[in-house]
């Protein structure tokens, strides 16, 4: 059954509200970058008090100092960090340094990277195991959903451990369940909504009834 994951991007109060509202309905919440940028790891462990029951992915987005960036999030509460496939391997096996100390795990964001297949392909090699196929928010309007790509990766690793994020809403969810990725990402869909709670409890639902058909 794939996972919801909630990502939050405003400021920590309007996040802390919607996480009130939609928290039942997520797997994953996510500390945003645009939120790392304004609260740092005190978001982490706001959020990591507030709601100790559920995975917690911070968007770090480490690009250098693997190891030292990671140990920052763990650190503060997060089970998840980013790092992007755009970094060097140096880089990127720091950051499964880190998650290896504890109980961490790494998320590759595979956002501008020209060929997602064969650098999934390194990066299996390197030992990472989630990738996350994300279509940048400034390039959403010209490129879409990054479902397209998601496929390309499926069709080449079936039993690799994909997220998908970028543009995904309710609507989107017919083209991108069945290439079942692991974690679908979902931010303004739910955040932005008149009614937060209800947009991520229908997003979950789709997930859940795609799950058991």
């Amino acid at each position: 059954m794939p996972k919801l994951q909630l990502a939050l991007d405003g400021d920590l109060s309007d996040g802390l509200a919607v996480l009130e509202k939609a928290h039942a309905c997520v797997d994953i919440v996510e500390t945003g970058t645009p939120l790392v940028f304004r609260e740092g790891m005190r978001a982490v462990r706001v959020i990591r008090a507030a709601y100790p029951g559920l995975r917690l992915l911070s968007d770090l987005k480490i690009m250098d100092a693997g190891e030292a960036e990671a140990d920052i999030a763990f650190d503060a509460g997060a089970d998840i960090v980013t790092v992007l496939g755009l970094s060097g391997d140096e880089t990127i096996q720091g950051a499964l340094a880190s998650a290896e100390k504890g109980d961490g795990q790494v998320m590759v964001d595979m956002m501008g990277v020209a060929d997602p297949t064969q650098r999934a392909a390194e990066l299996i090699a390197l030992g990472c195991d989630l990738l996350c196929l994300h279509t940048a928010h400034d390039q959403q309007s010209r490129r879409g959903s990054p479902w397209r790509q998601l496929a390309q990766v499926r069709a080449a690793y079936p039993a690799l451990s994909l997220a998908i994020a970028g543009g995904v809403s309710l609507s989107l969810l017919p083209q991108i369940l069945p290439l079942h990725p692991q974690i679908v990402v979902v931010g303004s869909a739910i955040t932005a909504a008149a009614d937060p709670g209800l947009a991520a409890r229908l997003i979950h639902e789709g997930i859940r009834e795609y799950g058991d058909a």
